[in-house]
């Protein structure tokens, strides 16, 4: 799995997540208050509004848009039959935080 230096651990003191457009596709770094990071494309299924401009409750964000809900964490829309937001692969090397290049296919 090829990953990309995307940003550093100081982009994110005090902001909850990053976004970013990585080969065309709009994605988003949160950092949970525990200090993991995690990374997934943040354009709602129905059409592709920027979800991190929507209300966020913890890991659930609605879009402001049609109210469609997601679990950002876990990328599953939680009102509507859709597919998934394509989760990413983050990992942290000193002060440097690295992505995927490409979507993660997960064991489902």
């Amino acid at each position: 799995m090829h990953y990309v230096k995307i940003a550093k651990v100081a982009d994110f003191d005090g902001k909850p997540f990053k976004k970013f457009t990585l080969l065309a596709r709009h994605v988003a770094i949160f950092r949970d208050p525990g200090g993991a990071f995690f990374a997934t494309e943040i354009s709602c299924k129905h059409q592709n509004w920027d979800l991190t401009t929507g209300k966020f409750e913890g890991d659930i964000v609605t879009c402001p848009r049609h109210g469609w809900v997601y679990n950002i964490r876990t990328g599953e829309c939680l009102n509507q039959d859709s597919t998934r937001l394509r989760k990413y692969g983050v990992k942290v090397e000193g002060d440097d935080v690295y992505i995927t290049r490409e979507p993660i296919e997960e064991a489902g």
